[in-house]
């Protein structure tokens, strides 16, 4: 920049990307060619399969929505009867997508639409939490079974993001005290109004 120009670039460049950061972006996929190398072939071979790279990111969605409800419905039908179903699902959650990285960032860092028929038991999955936050809310467990996955999701996120931080905890442990608390809440939420109660 010479002396005579007063336009500040700079801070034009940088408003410029905070303008464009106003919308989601996106978490790709990793590329056709670069797929097509770890698996030996010619790029043009992957066209074979997947007439789009939109084609291929589904089937990856696909498959690994479908690896997630596997993974918390296996440990709520291997848990037994007095253990928190509600702790188990969260632990089964928070370890996949610790296991899972970049397609947890797919799947729920990512614009693209998560249809229910993106795995066969997925609105299974999802009607046996909703049914399970009865115990941290029975009025309202759909909103309440929200409420759990955004927990749920920001201990995955921030420890994926943030992995250099002392969090003080295990996510287990903070899963342990999420629910806790919320469960605790709501029994104290029960007996403030039946003493209220005429």
């Amino acid at each position: 920049m010479n002396k005579t120009d007063t336009r500040d670039l700079r801070s034009e460049l940088v408003a410029a990307a905070i303008g464009m950061l106003a919308e989601p972006q996106a978490v790709a996929v990793p590329s056709l060619r670069s797929i097509a190398r770890a698996c030996g072939v010619a790029p043009s071979a992957v066209y074979w399969h997947f007439p789009s790279e939109a084609d291929l990111r589904s089937a990856v969605l696909d498959t690994e929505y479908a690896s997630l409800v596997e993974a918390v419905e296996s440990a709520l039908d291997a848990t037994a009867e007095v253990d928190d179903h509600l702790v188990v699902a969260g632990d089964a959650y928070i370890a996949w997508g610790m296991a899972h990285p970049g397609a947890y960032q797919l799947l729920f860092e990512s614009s693209d639409a998560l249809p229910e028929t993106r795995a066969a038991h997925g609105p299974r999955l999802q009607a046996r939490i909703v049914e399970l936050a009865r115990l941290v809310d029975p009025d309202a467990p759909f909103a309440s079974a929200l409420l759990l996955w955004s927990v749920w999701h920001g201990v995955v996120s921030l420890r994926l993001h943030k992995n250099e931080w002392d969090w003080g905890m295990t996510a287990q442990e903070a899963n342990r005290r999420l629910i806790h608390a919320l469960v605790t809440n709501r029994i104290k939420a029960a007996n403030t109004d039946s003493r209220t109660a005429p």
